[in-house]
Formats: structure tokens, C-alpha cells, sequence
């Protein structure tokens, strides 16, 4: 005589491929060559190699700062577009674009001084910097002026 197999459905047995699903889903796409962001800082003062000064570093600002984002990657890549956008209360932007070619560790700094046209200040309020690299958003941080 033959045997009947009883096959039980477990779901748990499918949530680590729904969880691979998920992070497949939420990664961001590949950076160009093996060109990886390490480290994205804000702050107040840049050094002479473009990085934040250490006692400058914050995501607190007065209204009349600049603000400055020092973004570090490590790898290697051609030709790639890296820009800062800014963006604020009252429809406060700025942004800043620049083309860079690294290899190896390589430090991109950018700024955003206040707009001339609201009397040298920022609007006061909440602010996001937005890393792209070749129009694809990779990294974000929040800012704040006072």
C-alpha cells in the first residue's frame, strides 16, 4: 500500500524570503565602479582637505551660516555627477553640483551660504541635505536653523 504525505503550510518557513523581498526592494542603486559612500557630515567649518572641522560639526545652525556637507567615498569611479540639494521652509533651496573622478578615499565638500535675497538668512526652521550621485538619491541629513 502507499503512504499519504501531508504537506503543512508554515509561514514562517516564507518570511525569510519575504524579508530578502523587502531589502531587495528598499536598496539603493549601484554607485558607478566600486564607488561607495562612507560618511556624510554637516556642519559649520570646512577643513583644508574639504572634511567638517571636528568642533564644527552639528545640524544646528544660525540663520546666517553656511551650511557645508563633506560627503568621504571610497572606491573608484569616472566622471561621476555627486550634488548637494538643499531644502527648507518657505521654499528655501539650495544646491551644488560638482563632477569628480576618485580613486580611493576621496573627500567632496559642498556649501549653501544664505540667500542673498532674504537679507543674508536662511528662514528659520527644519532643512534636509540630499546626496545624489548621478541623479539617484543616496544619502540624506537633517538640518536645523535658528
Amino acid at each position: 500500500m502507499g503512504s499519504i504525505t501531508t504537506t503543512l503550510f508554515r509561514p514562517a518557513r516564507l518570511l525569510p524570503l519575504l524579508l530578502l523581498g523587502l531589502v531587495a526592494a528598499c536598496s539603493k542603486p549601484s554607485l558607478p565602479g566600486d564607488l561607495q559612500i562612507a560618511d556624510v557630515t554637516t556642519g559649520r567649518t570646512l577643513a583644508p582637505d574639504g572634511s567638517i572641522t571636528e568642533d564644527t560639526r552639528t545640524g544646528m545652525y544660525w540663520t546666517t551660516d553656511t551650511f557645508y556637507v563633506s560627503v568621504k567615498t571610497e572606491g573608484s569611479a569616472q566622471n561621476v555627477a555627486m550634488q548637494a540639494r538643499w531644502s527648507g521652509p518657505e521654499g528655501a533651496t539650495a544646491e551644488q553640483t560638482k563632477t569628480i573622478s576618485p580613486s580611493g578615499t576621496t573627500i567632496t565638500a559642498f556649501e549653501a551660504p544664505p540667500p542673498k535675497d532674504k537679507e543674508g538668512r536662511w528662514p528659520a526652521g527644519d532643512y534636509k541635505v540630499e546626496i545624489l550621485v548621478n541623479g539617484t538619491s543616496q544619502a540624506t541629513r537633517e538640518l536645523n536653523a535658528r
